[in-house]
């Protein structure tokens, strides 16, 4: 299975766009709080990630009891697929294969919603009428992997109401949400606790992780929150014993931690830069789609990842996602100086 970050090549990789992590690096706080707290390592990890939730319950305003940690988004996404015991699942395409790989694992059968490109590849209406055909489960990322364009809240909104009316489980994948500004206001996490004007959907579970937010994808942490936790403990159980490592929860800690001023500068940071990479891109004649995330998807009509590999730049090759082609890339935005390597070297391939 193709992801990004695959560094592990006799190529030696000087610049990484193929993931899609915070440009300002792990903060420095996690570095210190996992330093000083390796004698810990002679323990075995709190199985129910007491502190990790509590602190959780803080950054996100959900309770506790509403959350589960995971060995990453990727464990967590297999273990509700297990959990809920759906016999078949609704997926995008294209979106990311981890939900593929998780539905084929359990021998689910697996319903295909197909974005079109001329649509750029947006979710429409259109994802109504296939999620009519009621599955156990469906499976929805905002801002969306590959693209990076989030779901129309009002769209969104609509599939849980359906859900929630028809039995569907819905599973909305958050881990780059965190990038855009509106955040709390965009976030399905709002649906899960009780509150003044917003509806509590019980069929509904949001997943995020630190991945991306805190750039510490070599941790594994991820979780998942729902209305119920009952669901929660049924998913908890198909996960393996102390699946959050105490360096895990160390570091989800300490990452919680850090001032709101750390995302709010990779924000900005994303936002300026995302703007000036995509114009540079529509320059050299590539046709860019419509986003918003800490990344961009684009079309080529010139081969890109070979000869940038032999510069030492790795950038995701799409043409792997179901309803991609060859031709189609996602490359990360990092900061100003990485991105203008970047950058020079698609004018000279592209421009040759």
């Amino acid at each position: 299975m193709l992801h990004g970050g695959e560094i592990y090549n006799s190529i030696e990789v000087r610049y990484d766009f193929s993931v899609n992590i915070n440009p300002l690096g792990i903060p420095e706080n996690v570095l210190r709080s996992l330093r000083k707290n390796l004698s810990l390592l002679t323990q075995y990890p709190d199985q129910e990630c007491r502190d990790l939730r509590s602190a959780l319950e803080k950054y996100t305003g959900v309770p506790a009891r509403q959350i589960l940690c995971g060995n990453g988004a990727s464990e967590l996404i297999e273990a509700a697929v297990r959990g809920l015991h759906a016999d078949s699942i609704l997926l995008a395409a294209p979106s990311f294969s981890g939900y593929r790989h998780a539905a084929e694992s359990q021998g689910c059968r697996i319903l295909y919603h197909e974005l079109r490109r001329e649509e750029n590849f947006a979710l429409t209406d259109r994802y109504l009428e296939d999620l009519a055909q009621n599955p156990g489960l469906a499976i929805l990322c905002s801002p969306s992997n590959p693209i990076g364009d989030r779901i129309a809240p009002d769209l969104l909104l609509r599939i849980a109401r359906t859900c929630e009316r028809q039995g569907t489980w819905l599973m909305v994948d958050e881990c780059f949400l965190g990038f855009l500004p509106d955040e709390d206001q965009s976030t399905m996490r709002r649906f899960l606790v009780p509150a003044a004007g917003f509806q509590q959907f019980q069929r509904l579970l949001v997943l995020d992780a630190f991945t991306k937010r805190f750039a510490m994808p070599g941790i594994r942490l991820g979780y998942l929150m729902a209305a119920n936790p009952e669901i929660l403990e049924k998913i908890h159980a198909q996960q393996p014993e102390w699946s959050v490592s105490i360096p895990a929860q160390t570091a989800g800690i300490a990452a919680l931690q850090t001032g709101r001023e750390y995302m709010e500068k990779a924000r900005a940071l994303v936002a300026s830069e995302r703007k000036k990479m995509a114009a540079a891109l529509e320059k050299l004649r590539c046709r860019v789609f419509p986003g918003e995330a800490n990344y961009i998807f684009f079309s080529s009509e010139k081969e890109l990842y070979e000869p940038l590999l032999q510069r030492g730049i790795l950038i995701r090759r799409c043409d792997n996602y179901k309803g991609l082609e060859k031709g189609d890339y996602r490359i990360a935005i990092l900061r100003p100086e990485e991105n203008q390597v970047l950058l020079r070297a698609l004018e000279e391939i592209i421009g040759a």
